[in-house]
């Protein structure tokens, strides 16, 4: 389980971060929705928890095969690992808390920004209300 702190300029990084994720597509292994929950993460503690699964998929089979060998069935798995359990109440989830959403029967996972939850799937950028959180993570 990671213990992780946040920066003392945490949410101007993290509004950087939403600024720079412009509505194109996601793309496996580079910017899925697990890489930018991620990106968040680094953005709010500086640690990069994804390190050591980049560069080890390209495709949703790859993703899935990773997820497997690493010993998750999908991204609240993989976020689960990292994080532990218990979760954070998801309508308590704060800017910079991680966590997973449902849309059209697939979990993608996310993070909290001034904007709602933000997610990035095959289609692009989205913005969820924390209604949509199934599950969320406490970040720092």
């Amino acid at each position: 389980m990671l213990t992780l702190t946040r920066l003392p300029d945490w949410d101007r990084r993290l509004a950087r971060l939403v600024s720079s994720i412009t509505d194109a597509p996601g793309v496996w292994g580079a910017s899925d929705c697990l890489l930018t929950a991620a990106a968040g993460i680094e953005a709010v503690t500086g640690e990069d928890i994804m390190a050591p699964w980049r560069g080890r998929y390209t495709t949703e089979i790859g993703a899935a095969r990773l997820m497997r060998k690493e010993g998750c069935e999908n991204v609240e798995d993989v976020l689960g690992k990292f994080f532990g359990l218990p979760t954070v109440g998801r309508l308590l989830a704060r800017r910079g808390d991680v966590g997973v959403v449902e849309q059209h029967g697939v979990l993608c996972a996310g993070f909290v920004c001034d904007r709602g939850f933000l997610a990035r799937t095959e289609t692009g950028r989205t913005f969820l209300p924390l209604t949509a959180i199934k599950t969320a993570f406490r970040v720092g």
